[in-house]
Parts: structure tokens; sequence; C-alpha cells
């Protein structure tokens, strides 16, 4: 008999957390250099010696990652049936020698260069060939960081914080990433102690402020389907969440629709759609005709209109 079958839920959150393991890492670094940036010039030195001495945990959060595909892609077989994943010999399966049946850990699982290929059997819908291909690069990648010492085998923070969003966007195009991460932050270990989530909206908006400046007009578009060329102003709700954790500048929302007279405010970090009254900004200096009636601030400058 075969116990603790597991299910593809249970393959999924397996997956997420790895994901989540993996970004808190990248995510870390890039907040550190970003910090660093706002209070002085960092030569490129240094800023070379940084990734330098990140460098192993940097190819650590990409090991991380992989097995969080691998893991997501199993969940899926698991849908239609976990024996699916045994693989070897029936003479090569361990043997029940108690009389209290097997574990299905015990088995061995069917190699990670065959996982597309099994799903694709079993399943009505296929990867597209785009995940085909970053699967199979994240794979050798994987392996050459486990197997080898090499030096000059590198693989960039931006890099992985990219792989990460592309393959949580292949794997669950239902699902948001920057609420996934939300979720793993109010579930914390530290959380479990001190009851206390007020930071998480806060923190939330400074990762993602921090990947919005990071990525491409083009990929801030595929993944959080906004457009950067637009017109930028502040999430009065961001704003809010985040001086409870720190003060930044959460500039990252858009008019939506994107005319003149829009009086809703879209930001993809809180999910909210922002009512505002076009006003002019009662500072001085400040351009500013977009006024959040929740938070009384003006979404350009950020100060209050009290």
């Amino acid at each position: 008999m075969i116990k603790d079958i597991p299910n593809s839920d249970e393959f999924e959150s397996a997956a997420k957390a790895q994901f989540d393991f993996a970004w808190d890492i990248v995510i870390s670094f890039l907040i550190t250099l970003d910090e660093a940036g706002q209070y002085a010039d960092i030569e490129e030195e240094d800023e070379k010696a940084f990734w330098e001495t990140a460098r192993q945990r940097v190819l650590t959060s990409l090991i991380i990652a992989q097995q969080g595909v691998e893991l997501a892609i199993k969940g899926k077989i698991v849908s239609i049936s976990p024996y699916i994943l045994i693989s070897g010999n029936h003479s090569e399966w361990p043997k029940d020698k108690d009389g209290t049946g097997m574990s299905f850990s015990d088995f061995r699982s069917i190699d990670a260069q065959d996982l597309i290929k099994v799903h694709d059997n079993v399943h009505e819908e296929n990867f597209d060939d785009g995940f085909s291909e970053l699967f199979e690069k994240l794979r050798k990648l994987r392996n050459k960081a486990m197997h080898t010492v090499d030096t000059k085998l590198s693989v960039s923070a931006q890099e992985v914080v990219i792989i990460l969003l592309e393959v949580h966007e292949y794997l669950y195009p239902d699902d948001s990433w920057v609420s996934t991460r939300r979720e793993f932050l109010n579930d914390s270990p530290a959380t479990q102690l001190f009851f206390d989530t007020d930071h998480v909206e806060g923190l939330v908006a400074k990762e993602f402020l921090t990947v919005f400046k990071l990525l491409t007009s083009s990929q801030v578009k595929r993944f959080f389907k906004i457009d950067k060329r637009q017109r930028l102003y502040i999430c009065p709700e961001c704003k809010y969440e985040g001086e409870k954790y720190e003060m930044i500048e959460p500039k990252y929302a858009v008019l939506q629709p994107n005319t003149p007279e829009s009086e809703h405010l879209f930001c993809f970090v809180c999910g909210g759609l922002h009512q505002v009254s076009r006003a002019n900004c009662n500072i001085d200096d400040c351009p500013g005709n977009v006024i959040s009636d929740e938070y009384v601030c003006c979404c350009t400058c950020g100060e209050s209109q009290d």
C-alpha cells in the first residue's frame, strides 16, 4: 500500500513557497542597493564588489526558483494522477517491510528533464514553447550552479526577478505575484510570534516600487498590465501604508482611463481603483491636478490638501 499521497494543492503551496524564498533573497539585495543609492553616489567599482559578494546567494535563489518550478509542474501532473510521478522499474520500488505501507516520498520521481513531456502527454493544454525554453534554460543553469564552482557562472538579481515573474505568470496566470507575495508576508514566521502585519502593505509597496523602477516598459506592461510610459502618480493608499513602514514615494499608479477628465487611479500593487478629483494642488510649485478623495492628498507631489 502506498500512503502519504500528495495532492496538487500541496505541490502548489510548496512551489509558491520556493518562489517566495527566492524572491526574498534577491529583493533584499536590490533594496539594499537602492537605499544606498539614495544617500550617496555608488561608485561602479563598489557596486561591482557588492554583486560579486552576493553572487553565490543570487545563484542559490536561482536554484530555489528552479525547484519551485519543478514542484509546480509536478502539482499539475498530480492533478491528473499522483502515480504518474513514480519512476523506475517495479523491481526497484521500495518494499513494505513491516506491513504499514510505503510512503509516496520513498519512490523515485521522474527526472526534471521529463516533466514537460509528461505534463503535455497527460494534460489537454500543453505548455507553450516559451515556457519550455525557459524551463530548459533554468534547468541547465541550476545544474551548473549545483554541480560546479565555476566563478564565471553568474546570474544577476534582476534576471532572477524576471524569471520569477515569468514562471509565475506561466504557471499561475490567474494569480497575481503581488498578491502571492503579500500572502506570504502576512503569514511569515515573525507574524506567528508578534501577531503584527501592519508593516506588510508598506513593505510590499517598497519591494514593488524597486522592481517597477528596475523593469522595462514592456516588462511592466506584461507582468503588471500598466503602461509605464503613461504619466505616473503616487498611489495614495500605498503612500499611507508605506509611511507605517518607511517613507517612500510609490509613484506607479496611472489614470484609468487615461484621459484628461479621468477620475480614477489604478494601482497594480494594492490593486485599488482610487477615486480622485481633478482640482489644482494647493502647493504653489506643484502642477498636479489629481487629488485623492479618500486620503485628501495630491497624487503628484504627495502633499496633504487639508
